[in-house]
């Protein structure tokens, strides 16, 4: 009788420890649908990065080759010296041209 008592004591307790483990607080549905919602919520963060980029580079990429030349950034800026040293600091690779990854950063995203 005692080997009985202790085996399902154990079985017990292992049940109880694969419970705490799984279920915080949550159930595995509400886990996945959270994980959803975070993938949506990325996506939509991608998806406005992506739209910013897209409306600097339509309004200043004059030869629509997806990035913009220093005399393209420098286009219709009231302040040259201001706008050409923001266009020198975010050209990180110094190509003399500003990619889609590096008007991100001078945006802000």
């Amino acid at each position: 009788m005692k080997p009985f008592l202790i085996a399902c004591f154990t079985v017990a307790l292992m049940h109880t420890t694969v419970i705490a483990k799984t279920t915080p607080g949550q159930t595995p549905q509400q886990k996945q649908e959270e994980k959803k919602k975070e993938k949506e919520k990325e996506k939509a963060d991608r998806e406005k990065r992506r739209t910013a980029v897209q409306d600097v580079l339509d309004a200043k990429d004059k030869n629509h080759d997806g990035s913009l030349t220093k005399d393209e950034y420098l286009a219709g800026e009231t302040d040259a010296a201001a706008s050409t040293a923001a266009f020198d600091k975010f050209n990180k690779n110094k190509d003399r041209v500003l990619s889609k990854a590096e008007i991100a950063d001078m945006l802000g995203l």
